[in-house]
């Protein structure tokens, strides 16, 4: 399970810095083509590659069947033969799994602290006949509440503020309220506590606030497109009123310091046409979906670099009870690389599955804390998982022979189901294709 973690962690990070990485480099020149509504689409890049890389290769299963026997049938199995204890890990990598998870709470409290105080700075928040609340302890308007969010201004509103420049600021919060983009810089923020370790991601949300505000700008002046120069005076006029705006973790707020140069050279330049944008958007999307598939293929291909393993398994389970002795079997097959995870066997309610390691493949650490060791030419280790409701129940394992068949028995914890595990795994690269071709014939 830890080494399972570890793997997970590893590819998430591999993904995010990468989807991260092409977001940067394309976010200003999309931005020049296309307008800012547009390329803030491409943000979806990060999800989407997340999703290819932590989508496993698919495997080939040749065949799956079930027969119930009666409960006359009286087969008794032996008690576990080759068994092996709940997987550990390897001290180094306990250690280093919890100085991540330590560094991942550390970040959460953290962030809840800072939210939890910007919000108590906030003071009562007065609901206003035009939609929108109003705080004493805000010089600037902004967008709060992940789950419920809320247009904020000063109690002085129409004071600081002319009727022009109180239009032009409410309507770019709810350009950030329309895109949800409270809800997504929450996502963001836990993406941050998942991942405080790598730098990329501090970038990553700089860049993300920046893009919100540059497209709710630009959302704005496609409505308002004769209030440029108003526009501009506005944000510079709240720029200079305070700098309560940076204390807010998850929200937007329309003081952005941070952007303000940048925000008011995208107002000199004309918006793009409609059709533009929606041609950036399919431009977007398609990425997205191109560059998935590609990073899965990629991942596949990875896969495909090693030899492969066909293994025929048939399980017979005998479920003991004061009564009778109820009896079933079921049987698969499916063709594999070394160390790849195997297909499940769903025989409701059990599950099976074996995964086969050859000679030269690294044992995880995972498992020789469990005291496996490497195959020898000629061997297959194969370390099998049984589950009953979703429930590990027996980890055992066996090293065979290339090609013979190799039985496991065991039992659960209570001693109330026996499991007979009959395999055959060959690396026959003859006996593959011809498995391969009896399954493509049916």
């Amino acid at each position: 399970m830890d080494a399972d973690l570890l793997d997970v962690l590893t590819r998430a990070t591999l993904a995010s810095s990468v989807s991260v990485l092409l977001v940067g480099l394309l976010r200003k020149p999309f931005r020049a083509a296309v307008g800012a509504r547009a390329a803030y689409w491409l943000w979806l890049l990060v999800p989407a590659l997340m999703l290819a890389f932590l989508l496993p290769a698919p495997t080939q299963s040749l065949e799956l069947s079930l027969v119930s026997l009666p409960s006359q049938v009286r087969s008794a199995l032996s008690a576990a033969a080759i068994t092996t204890p709940v997987p550990r890990g390897s001290a180094m990598l306990i250690a280093g799994l919890a100085g991540w998870a330590a560094g991942a709470c550390a970040m959460l409290v953290l962030l809840v602290r800072r939210q939890r105080a910007f919000s108590r700075s906030l003071g009562e928040l007065l609901p206003d006949s035009h939609g929108f609340h109003r705080s004493g302890g805000v010089t600037a308007p902004m967008l709060v509440g992940a789950w419920n969010p809320r247009i904020v201004v000063p109690l002085d509103f129409e004071t600081r503020y002319s009727a022009e420049e109180r239009e032009l600021i409410l309507a770019h919060e709810r350009a950030h309220l329309l895109r949800c983009d409270v809800a997504i810089n929450a996502i963001a923020s836990a993406w941050l506590c998942l991942f405080w370790f790598n730098p990329l991601i501090y970038w990553a949300l700089g860049w993300l606030r920046i893009d919100q505000e540059l497209a709710s700008d630009a959302h704005v002046l496609a409505q308002r497109g004769d209030s440029r120069r108003s526009y501009a005076d506005t944000l510079l006029k709240t720029q200079l009123a305070s700098e309560s705006g940076w204390r807010v973790p998850v929200g937007c707020q329309w003081q952005s310091s941070h952007s303000l140069k940048e925000r008011i050279v995208m107002l000199k330049r004309p918006l793009p046409g409609i059709s533009r944008q929606l041609i950036g958007v399919a431009c977007v999307i398609a990425l997205a979906c191109s560059g998935s598939y590609a990073a899965w293929a990629a991942q596949a291909a990875t896969d495909d670099k090693g030899p492969r393993v066909l293994v025929k398994m048939r399980v017979t389970v005998v479920t003991r009870n004061a009564e009778s002795k109820d009896t079933y079997s079921a049987s698969t097959g499916y063709v594999v690389h070394s160390g790849e995870a195997s297909p499940p066997m769903n025989a409701s309610p059990y599950d099976f599955g074996c995964i086969a390691i050859l000679p030269g493949e690294a044992v995880s650490p995972a498992r020789k804390a469990r005291g496996l060791s490497a195959p020898l030419e000629g061997q297959i280790l194969l370390d099998c998982t049984v589950r009953h409701n979703g429930e590990v129940v027996a980890t055992p394992s066996i090293l065979a022979a290339d090609g013979h068949l190799a039985t496991i028995e065991t039992t659960d914890g209570d001693g109330l189901r026996g499991y007979k595990i009959e395999l055959k795994a060959t690396t026959s690269e003859e006996r593959i294709a011809e498995a391969l071709k009896t399954k493509n014939a049916n």
